[in-house]
């Protein structure tokens, strides 16, 4: 395949991953230079999950094409989910990623929803004049992921809240109870994190634990926002947020062992997410 012929073809691939531009509006296409600002935040979905049980589990995440600029973008008609039962869960805030590789810019498993089998879960993200909407079906094999373990045992971490509460092995994950604080006063969060990879020689990799500003009007400060918990049990990861403005917020913490060899973004394994809600007053 000449180079011409490659690039024509990668640029069709990515949007249709993206997915279709409104009625009337001409695409800006992919491989155009990035620019610093104004340019592309849009909706990806990731594959699905069959849950044995005449449901499917769809995975969702975003590409920001900005270099610099961090977007954010509200619920609402500019960020929304169909049918509207499961609208709500996903990300507002947009940052900028310049990860290495395939990856590169494309934030993976940010979210996940529940469905019947049969169900389309309809993503539509719009900013900067353009409006993108992505569907999440199980129609085609080719988005179909496993949740058996990864070529070495690797397996999504589990995320507890507490030590008798239940477990997050996934993306989707479990929300803790809201809580409540004031604009400048700290809060300390916690997880419990635990490798459950079932590799030959029972090895166990640390758990990176990343707190992640999900849903908010305001930036969060968090400190620390990432840590690398290195426990054969159940270990503990914090932080303290603090805010600057009242509102509505969501954290996710999303926790992986990417340290291992058959886990990373490009293999979509292994991470779990959960998600703080908070209310934080003036």
């Amino acid at each position: 395949m000449n180079a011409s012929v490659a690039r024509a073809t990668l640029g069709c691939v990515l949007l249709l991953l993206v997915g279709t531009p409104s009625e009337g509006q001409l695409p800006d296409y992919p491989l155009a230079p990035l620019k610093p600002s104004g340019d592309v935040v849009a909706p990806f979905f990731d594959g699905w999950y069959g849950n044995g049980d005449g449901t499917v589990t769809y995975s969702f995440g975003f590409l920001n094409r900005n270099t610099d600029e961090v977007v954010d973008i509200p619920l609402g008609p500019n960020n929304y989910i169909e049918p509207a039962e499961y609208d709500g869960v996903q990300p507002t805030h947009f940052p900028v990623f310049d990860r290495p590789g395939f990856i590169g810019k494309r934030d993976r498993g940010s979210f996940a929803v529940t469905a019947p089998a049969g169900t389309e879960v309809v993503w539509t993200l719009t900013h900067a004049g353009h409006t993108y909407s992505i569907p999440g079906r199980a129609t085609s094999t080719a988005y179909e992921m496993s949740r058996e373990a990864a070529a070495h045992g690797s397996l999504p971490p589990s995320i507890r809240f507490d030590s008798d509460g239940p477990e997050s092995v996934d993306r989707e994950g479990i929300v803790a109870r809201r809580t409540t604080t004031s604009v400048g006063t700290p809060i300390t969060l916690s997880v419990l994190v635990q490798d459950r990879g079932i590799r030959e020689d029972h090895h166990l990799y640390p758990v990176n634990t990343t707190w992640i500003w999900h849903q908010g009007p305001a930036e969060i400060d968090l400190q620390p926002e990432s840590a690398l918990i290195e426990s054969e049990g159940w270990g503990l990861s914090t932080t303290q947020a603090t805010f600057s403005e009242p509102g509505q917020y969501m954290i996710r913490v999303r926790a992986d062992n990417f340290e291992a060899e058959d886990s990373s973004f490009d293999d979509q394994c292994c991470w779990s997410n959960v998600f703080f809600p908070i209310t934080v007053t003036p």
